[in-house]
């Protein structure tokens, strides 16, 4: 193969390698690239900068270079706690008069560098260093092979400049400690200390030597653009420099508003930015998500700081928070900077804290839809201030991935709200042979058959009646989005089940004041409480009710859908799966899982509903007297009085929490929205209203304050 053919092929296999779709093994990708090198050796020419051989490392350099930056790499501005979040948005709407496009990203916990392109060859890379100037690490990140030396595109721009984090997997870094490729460091007693990504990963990417920098397999994600510059015009004069943008994020070769494509960039916006880099195999930060409002995006945020089961648990890298950024250049060109930090971007960060400790043992526990999750059982471990003796390991495929046993030094993380979780195991403190975790073949409360889902991640247990299953579903029945039974919480449902006096939902409702005074703490006053509590509960509505079942893929907003769309238990249960599933937000799965938990379930809701008396769920018909819930109509009823009406709610309510209000606009008709234009119905409006408040004002849409909504809905 020639020289030349030889280049083309690497090249192709390199980028197919950067967009996940390796062809070749590792083996055969050496033997071409030492093949390659050999050839280039023998040609007595120049290596071309974008050789594919470049990744092998060069012989190491005698210092870093200090290199000043054609644009600084500003800091951005930090924020800690929700408010802080809200009054920076509002202070980029009071600037640009209007809430903008956002895009939020992870913000990754690395080493901020640069990369510059010119006419599509990699040709320098730099780190942020103090803002004006960086050390050159070009000779170590061209070892990188998922970074493009040379760009797939034809007629690339003159100059191109790429910023972002160079990073380190937790995997990886657990390997190298195992391997002896890095150094683990003791205290003066001899311990081990722990290391992070990111120390290792700065130490690595300043490295001399580029052979050795490589074995540390470094990565970088891409987040920002600094410059681009035109090709060189017919002239021979480089393009006009126009339109400079802040904190390095400059678009210095578009017409002001940065609105004409530049050689197939079309750089109008930060979202098209990254889809642009992402076609060019150039790795960008993952998750990223694009919000028409700036309370979507902050809402998004809380929700992934705030929720336990989310894929920020299951990142193989580190994080220390999110950024959210203008999306359109030419606000932020509006908008412009300090003399530290852009105007239009922010970074909402979180506290974390690491700890080692021992993990002692590994449990599983049966979920209410019958998934069985593996818990590790840890050292008690100071963290964040509470003591952490236990972290959720997720399912299986995470044990397997991260190699966890019993026995093993793990580190712990705890960031913000969410839960802790094992960073890594230091596998290279392993001092004996320790044995890989089986995940159950059965039930390992009831011993029933397990399967995996398909195409999933989650064994679960097949067995409906599963003991553990069963305890789940009941407290999830009683809760308050459910069925609301006060009195009936965690340790007084594991009394029940085991004493074998509930085995069934309905069995709650045959329960006798007799029956309740033999178990733990339960005196004639708190069994005269939870009675009445299960008594009212018989005067939830349809949607609650469905709610309340377990239904695998139906949580609140759906079983509102399907109580709204049939108003009654019978109309549901005699619907067919294609009716179900031409309901809007439904879809095809959630109709399978709904028709076949009717035809599974048919003896169970019989007894439950016959022991229940006259439910409105049965018939469709309002609750009774004393019902918090309002009423339920759907095909066969009447109108509602917010039937297809679009509103959004600002502010603290007095008599309803976020969830519970759009729970209660959604049951009599309307739709909940976060965001206010000129297709909505109202907004309501309760203490310390947001932006939301003058928006709709300017818009000229209807304000309704708590009391006036009452009257509308009849619950006045």
């Amino acid at each position: 193969m020639t020289l030349d053919a030889l280049h083309q092929q690497l090249w192709h296999y390199d980028r197919r390698y950067r967009l996940g779709e390796p062809v070749v093994s590792d083996t055969e990708y050496d033997r071409l690239l030492r093949e390659l090198q050999q050839l280039e050796q023998q040609s007595g020419e120049p290596v071309p900068p974008d050789s594919p051989t470049q990744r092998i490392g060069g012989e190491p350099v005698g210092e870093l270079l200090r290199v000043k930056h054609r644009q600084p790499m500003l800091s951005i501005e930090n924020t800690y706690t929700l408010a802080e979040l809200n009054e920076f948005g509002k202070r980029v709407q009071k600037l640009l008069g209007s809430d903008p496009d956002w895009v939020v990203e992870l913000k990754v916990d690395g080493v901020a560098a640069t990369l510059i392109y010119e006419d599509g060859i990699l040709v320098q890379a730099l780190t942020r260093g103090n803002g004006i100037e960086g050390d050159d690490i070009t000779h170590n990140v061209k070892t990188f092979r998922d970074i493009p030396l040379r760009l797939s595109m034809p007629n690339p721009p003159k100059l191109l400049e790429v910023r972002g984090e160079v990073y380190m997997r937790n995997s990886d870094l657990a390997e190298l400690l195992d391997n002896g490729v890095i150094e683990v460091k003791r205290d003066e007693t001899g311990k081990a200390m722990p290391m992070n990504t990111r120390n290792v990963a700065a130490g690595a990417i300043r490295l001399l030597d580029p052979k050795i920098s490589a074995e540390r397999r470094l990565r970088f994600f891409a987040h920002s653009v600094g410059v681009i510059q035109r090709p060189l015009a017919p002239s021979g004069e480089r393009g006009q420099n126009v339109c400079p943008l802040p904190e390095g994020e400059g678009i210095t070769s578009l017409p002001p508003g940065g609105r004409q494509p530049t050689n197939g960039f079309t750089i109008a916006t930060h979202w098209n930015f990254l889809q642009t880099l992402e076609s060019l195999g150039i790795p960008v930060t993952p998750h990223a998500k694009h919000f028409s409002t700036f309370a979507e995006a902050a809402a998004y945020c809380e929700s992934l700081y705030a929720t336990e089961d989310n894929f920020l648990t299951d990142l193989d890298f580190e994080i220390d928070g999110l950024v959210l950024k203008v999306n359109d250049f030419a606000q932020r060109e509006q908008l412009g900077a300090t003399g530290h930090h852009p105007r239009w971007v922010i970074a909402y960060k979180v506290e974390k804290y690491e700890a080692v400790t021992t993990l002692r043992e590994i449990r599983v526990q049966v979920g209410k839809t019958g998934t069985i999750t593996p818990v590790a059982e840890l050292e008690p471990v100071e963290l964040a201030g509470t003591t952490v003796s236990r972290a959720s390991l997720h399912n299986a495929e995470e044990i397997e991935r991260k190699d966890v046993r019993v026995g093993d030094v793990v580190v712990v993380e705890k960031a913000g709200k969410i839960i802790p979780h094992i960073v890594r195991v230091e596998k290279h403190l392993r001092t004996k042979e320790l044995e890989p975790f089986i995940f159950p073949s059965a039930c390992p409360v009831c011993g029933g058959a397990v399967s995996k889902d398909d195409g999933g991640v989650y064994i679960r247990c097949n067995n409906a009646r599963c003991p553990a299953q069963f305890k789940e579903k009941l407290r999830y029945f009683a809760s308050r989005n459910a069925m609301d039974i006060e009195g009936l919480g965690e340790k007084l449902i594991e009394q029940l089940v085991d004493a074998e006096l509930v085995r069934s939902f309905a069995d709650l409702y045959r329960l006798k004041a007799d029956a309740l005074k033999n178990l733990d703490r339960m005196g004639e006053k708190s069994a005269k409480k939870l009675l009445v509590g299960i008594e009212q509960s018989k005067n939830r509505d349809l949607g609650r009710f469905l709610h309340a079942l377990c239904i695998r893929h139906v949580g609140n907003r759906t079983a509102t859908l399907l109580a709204k769309h049939f108003g009654s238990l019978d109309r549901l249960h005699s619907a067919t799966e294609a009716e179900m599933s031409e309901i809007d937000e439904v879809g095809p799965i959630i109709a399978k899982s709904v028709f076949e938990f009717f035809q599974n379930e048919k003896d169970m809701i019989d007894d439950l509903l016959e022991i229940m008396g006259d439910h409105p769920a049965l018939s469709g018909t309002p609750p009774r007297e004393g019902n918090n819930s309002p009423p339920v109509e759907g095909a066969g009823g009447g109108s509602l009085p917010l039937q297809n009406m679009t509103i959004v709610v600002t502010g603290t309510l007095e008599r309803f929490k976020r969830t519970e209000i759009e729970e209660v606009i959604e049951r009599y008709g309307g739709k909940a929205s976060s965001s206010v234009s000129s297709k909505t119905a109202f907004v309501l409006v309760g203490a310390e209203p947001g932006s939301k408040l003058a928006k709709a004002k300017k818009l000229g849409v209807r304000i309704v304050h708590e009391q006036e909504f009452l009257d509308i809905i009849g619950m006045g």
